[in-house]
């Protein structure tokens, strides 16, 4: 894999149509959210990853009933982890 860049994804704010009507003020509520984007040269496989700040802010999106507690550091992280975002424990 290689390095390709970081990317900007807007989360939150006003979607649709209300963005249309309110203009700008629509996007009071948004945030960025900055992950790192990674290339396989040979297959074109895409990889997307997190720094802590991300990682956070994606959890907080993330329905309670959707997350799990991490076997070996108790931390919250979705229930499809194979592999810890923290502390890089398998998940079994």
């Amino acid at each position: 894999m290689q390095y390709a860049e970081k990317v900007p994804f807007r989360i939150k704010g006003t979607p649709g149509i209300w963005k249309l009507i309110v203009g700008e003020w629509a996007e009071l509520g948004e945030e960025m959210l900055y992950l790192d984007v990674y290339v396989c040269p040979k297959c074109g496989e895409v990889r997307l990853t997190a720094d802590e700040k991300a990682k956070q802010s994606l959890l907080k999106l993330t329905p309670k009933a959707f997350l799990k507690n991490c076997a070996a550091c108790g931390k919250a992280i979705p229930i499809a982890s194979e592999q810890c975002p923290y502390c890089g424990q398998k998940q079994s």
